[in-house]
Protein backbone atom coordinates (compact mmCIF):
# COMPACT_ATOMS: atom_id res chain seq x y z
CA UNK A 1 0.00 0.00 0.00
CA UNK A 2 1.39 3.94 -0.20
CA UNK A 3 3.46 5.01 2.19
CA UNK A 4 4.03 1.46 3.37
CA UNK A 5 7.66 1.90 3.31
CA UNK A 6 7.02 4.07 6.70
CA UNK A 7 5.29 1.39 8.75
CA UNK A 8 7.03 1.08 11.70
CA UNK A 9 8.68 4.47 11.69
CA UNK A 10 5.33 6.13 13.00
CA UNK A 11 5.47 9.14 10.40
CA UNK A 12 1.59 8.29 9.47
CA UNK A 13 0.46 6.13 12.86
CA UNK A 14 2.56 8.81 15.04
CA UNK A 15 2.93 11.73 12.67
CA UNK A 16 5.01 13.87 15.64
CA UNK A 17 7.14 11.23 16.98
CA UNK A 18 5.73 11.52 20.22
CA UNK A 19 4.90 7.93 21.05
CA UNK A 20 8.20 7.28 19.79
CA UNK A 21 9.50 9.71 21.85
CA UNK A 22 7.59 9.12 25.41
CA UNK A 23 8.68 5.11 24.90
CA UNK A 24 4.98 4.97 24.69
CA UNK A 25 5.36 2.09 21.91
CA UNK A 26 6.79 -0.13 24.09
CA UNK A 27 3.50 -0.88 26.14
CA UNK A 28 0.81 0.72 23.12
CA UNK A 29 2.42 -2.05 20.53
CA UNK A 30 5.18 -4.12 22.18
CA UNK A 31 5.46 -6.09 18.85
CA UNK A 32 5.17 -3.46 16.32
CA UNK A 33 2.25 -5.14 15.08
CA UNK A 34 -0.16 -2.26 15.44
CA UNK A 35 2.13 -0.47 13.12
CA UNK A 36 0.97 -3.25 10.51
CA UNK A 37 -2.07 -2.56 8.08
CA UNK A 38 -4.23 -5.28 8.01
CA UNK A 39 -5.48 -6.28 4.60
CA UNK A 40 -8.16 -3.45 3.65
CA UNK A 41 -6.89 -1.21 6.63
CA UNK A 42 -6.44 2.15 6.19
CA UNK A 43 -3.61 4.32 8.03
CA UNK A 44 -6.54 6.21 9.54
CA UNK A 45 -7.93 2.82 10.65
CA UNK A 46 -4.31 1.85 11.94
CA UNK A 47 -3.96 5.64 13.72
CA UNK A 48 -7.78 4.99 15.59
CA UNK A 49 -6.71 1.79 16.52
CA UNK A 50 -3.41 2.83 18.19
CA UNK A 51 -5.43 5.29 19.45
CA UNK A 52 -8.09 3.16 21.83
CA UNK A 53 -5.06 0.85 22.47
CA UNK A 54 -3.66 4.28 24.13
CA UNK A 55 -6.45 5.15 26.23
CA UNK A 56 -6.50 1.85 27.30
CA UNK A 57 -3.01 1.77 28.19
CA UNK A 58 -4.05 4.99 30.47
CA UNK A 59 -6.82 3.70 31.41
CA UNK A 60 -4.87 0.64 33.05
CA UNK A 61 -2.23 2.69 34.40
CA UNK A 62 -4.42 5.39 36.25
CA UNK A 63 -6.74 2.31 37.46
CA UNK A 64 -3.48 1.13 38.77
CA UNK A 65 -2.64 4.24 40.38
CA UNK A 66 -6.06 4.67 42.52
CA UNK A 67 -5.79 1.28 43.05
CA UNK A 68 -2.73 2.00 45.68
CA UNK A 69 -4.00 5.03 46.83
CA UNK A 70 -7.69 3.79 47.53
CA UNK A 71 -6.44 1.15 49.80
CA UNK A 72 -7.85 0.82 52.75
CA UNK A 73 -4.29 0.29 54.85
CA UNK A 74 -3.65 4.01 53.49
CA UNK A 75 -6.51 4.92 55.64
CA UNK A 76 -5.69 2.86 58.59
CA UNK A 77 -2.23 4.09 58.30
CA UNK A 78 -3.38 7.79 58.34
CA UNK A 79 -5.41 6.82 61.35
CA UNK A 80 -2.21 5.09 63.16
CA UNK A 81 -0.04 8.25 62.18
CA UNK A 82 -2.87 11.26 63.91
CA UNK A 83 -2.92 8.61 66.80
CA UNK A 84 0.90 8.74 67.62
CA UNK A 85 1.38 12.62 66.59
CA UNK A 86 -1.60 12.60 69.49
CA UNK A 87 -0.01 10.51 71.77
CA UNK A 88 3.39 12.64 71.38
CA UNK A 89 1.07 15.52 71.73
CA UNK A 90 -0.47 14.24 75.13
CA UNK A 91 2.91 13.67 76.81
CA UNK A 92 4.30 16.81 76.16
CA UNK A 93 1.49 18.43 77.71
CA UNK A 94 1.35 16.31 80.91
CA UNK A 95 5.23 16.89 81.38
CA UNK A 96 4.49 20.65 81.11
CA UNK A 97 1.23 20.55 83.01
CA UNK A 98 3.23 18.46 86.24
CA UNK A 99 6.35 21.05 86.38
CA UNK A 100 3.36 24.30 86.48
CA UNK A 101 1.18 22.31 88.80
CA UNK A 102 5.01 22.09 90.95
CA UNK A 103 5.65 25.92 90.42
CA UNK A 104 2.06 26.81 90.93
CA UNK A 105 2.67 24.73 94.83
CA UNK A 106 6.02 26.67 95.04
CA UNK A 107 5.00 29.71 94.35
CA UNK A 108 1.81 30.13 96.57
CA UNK A 109 3.85 29.07 99.49
CA UNK A 110 6.26 31.50 98.74
CA UNK A 111 3.47 34.16 98.82
CA UNK A 112 1.89 32.65 101.87
CA UNK A 113 -1.15 31.80 99.54
CA UNK A 114 -0.96 28.22 99.91
CA UNK A 115 -5.20 27.12 100.77
CA UNK A 116 -6.63 30.70 100.22
CA UNK A 117 -8.95 31.91 97.35
CA UNK A 118 -5.56 33.00 95.46
CA UNK A 119 -5.14 29.13 95.32
CA UNK A 120 -7.88 28.20 94.34
CA UNK A 121 -8.42 30.63 91.67
CA UNK A 122 -5.13 29.50 90.32
CA UNK A 123 -5.66 25.93 90.39
CA UNK A 124 -8.78 26.51 88.08
CA UNK A 125 -6.47 28.13 85.78
CA UNK A 126 -4.12 25.67 85.67
CA UNK A 127 -7.19 23.40 84.80
CA UNK A 128 -8.56 25.32 81.86
CA UNK A 129 -4.95 25.91 80.50
CA UNK A 130 -4.48 22.19 80.56
CA UNK A 131 -8.39 22.07 78.72
CA UNK A 132 -7.32 24.42 75.96
CA UNK A 133 -3.59 22.26 75.45
CA UNK A 134 -5.97 19.69 74.69
CA UNK A 135 -7.72 20.92 72.01
CA UNK A 136 -4.59 22.50 70.97
CA UNK A 137 -2.26 18.79 70.81
CA UNK A 138 -5.57 17.51 69.10
CA UNK A 139 -5.72 20.30 66.49
CA UNK A 140 -2.17 19.52 65.74
CA UNK A 141 -2.84 15.93 65.58
CA UNK A 142 -5.71 16.01 62.79
CA UNK A 143 -3.76 18.80 60.86
CA UNK A 144 -0.63 16.21 60.79
CA UNK A 145 -3.46 13.83 59.01
CA UNK A 146 -4.72 16.41 56.98
CA UNK A 147 -1.23 17.30 55.32
CA UNK A 148 -0.46 13.65 55.04
CA UNK A 149 -3.69 13.32 52.92
CA UNK A 150 -3.43 16.47 50.82
CA UNK A 151 0.07 14.90 50.13
CA UNK A 152 -0.89 11.62 48.87
CA UNK A 153 -3.51 13.75 46.36
CA UNK A 154 -0.84 15.52 45.57
CA UNK A 155 1.48 12.46 44.44
CA UNK A 156 -1.80 10.68 43.15
CA UNK A 157 -2.70 13.57 40.69
CA UNK A 158 1.29 13.70 39.13
CA UNK A 159 0.65 10.29 38.37
CA UNK A 160 -2.16 10.12 36.71
CA UNK A 161 -1.07 12.74 34.49
CA UNK A 162 2.24 11.54 33.43
CA UNK A 163 -0.27 8.15 32.88
CA UNK A 164 -1.79 10.49 30.15
CA UNK A 165 1.92 10.75 28.72
CA UNK A 166 2.75 6.98 28.73
CA UNK A 167 3.55 5.97 32.22
CA UNK A 168 2.95 2.56 31.93
CA UNK A 169 0.49 0.80 34.01
CA UNK A 170 3.29 -1.40 36.50
CA UNK A 171 5.92 1.50 36.91
CA UNK A 172 2.88 3.75 37.90
CA UNK A 173 1.89 1.49 40.51
CA UNK A 174 5.22 0.82 41.53
CA UNK A 175 5.84 4.84 42.05
CA UNK A 176 2.73 5.14 43.70
CA UNK A 177 3.48 2.81 46.21
CA UNK A 178 7.44 5.13 46.39
CA UNK A 179 5.10 8.18 46.86
CA UNK A 180 3.01 6.84 49.92
CA UNK A 181 5.90 6.09 51.62
CA UNK A 182 8.12 8.81 50.79
CA UNK A 183 5.10 11.09 52.14
CA UNK A 184 4.52 9.18 55.24
CA UNK A 185 8.25 9.47 56.18
CA UNK A 186 8.18 13.45 55.22
CA UNK A 187 4.75 13.77 57.55
CA UNK A 188 6.53 12.04 60.19
CA UNK A 189 9.87 14.35 60.24
CA UNK A 190 7.59 17.39 60.30
CA UNK A 191 5.39 16.47 62.88
CA UNK A 192 7.65 14.85 64.82
CA UNK A 193 10.37 17.80 65.11
CA UNK A 194 7.71 20.64 65.65
CA UNK A 195 7.43 21.14 69.62
CA UNK A 196 3.57 21.83 71.45
CA UNK A 197 5.15 24.68 72.94
CA UNK A 198 4.37 26.54 76.71
CA UNK A 199 0.98 25.67 77.30
CA UNK A 200 0.82 27.10 80.33
CA UNK A 201 2.18 29.91 79.42
CA UNK A 202 -0.52 32.34 81.19
CA UNK A 203 0.07 30.77 84.54
CA UNK A 204 3.72 30.90 84.54
CA UNK A 205 3.40 34.79 84.49
CA UNK A 206 1.63 34.20 88.03
CA UNK A 207 4.30 32.52 89.35
CA UNK A 208 6.91 34.61 88.04
CA UNK A 209 5.30 37.31 89.92
CA UNK A 210 5.25 35.22 92.55
CA UNK A 211 9.24 34.46 92.39
CA UNK A 212 9.89 38.44 91.87
CA UNK A 213 8.17 39.25 95.09
CA UNK A 214 9.75 36.67 97.02
CA UNK A 215 13.15 37.85 95.80
CA UNK A 216 12.65 41.54 96.55
CA UNK A 217 11.50 40.50 100.03
CA UNK A 218 14.83 38.49 100.04
CA UNK A 219 16.50 41.36 99.15
CA UNK A 220 15.03 43.47 101.84
CA UNK A 221 15.89 41.82 104.54
CA UNK A 222 19.10 41.66 103.50
CA UNK A 223 19.67 45.13 103.19
CA UNK A 224 18.14 45.74 106.64
CA UNK A 225 20.54 43.07 107.90
CA UNK A 226 23.85 45.42 106.49
CA UNK A 227 21.78 48.74 107.33
CA UNK A 228 21.92 47.73 111.28
CA UNK A 229 24.29 45.24 111.75
CA UNK A 230 22.15 41.90 111.95
CA UNK A 231 19.97 41.52 115.52
CA UNK A 232 23.43 41.99 117.75
CA UNK A 233 22.99 45.95 117.21
CA UNK A 234 19.64 45.89 118.71
CA UNK A 235 20.93 44.72 122.19
CA UNK A 236 22.20 47.05 125.13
Amino acid sequence: MAGGGNIGKGNWADPTGTIQKSGAGKWLDPLGLTKTAKQGESAADIAARMEMERQAAIKEAQGRINNVFDNPRRARDVADFVSAVRQRGIEDLSRQNAEAQRELKFAMARGGLSGGSVNVDQNRRLGEEYNRGLLNVESRAQGAGSQLEAADQDARGRLIQLATSGLDATTAASQAAAGLRSNFEGAKAQAYGEQLGDQFSQLGGFVKQRREEAARRQANRDANLNLYGGSAAYGG
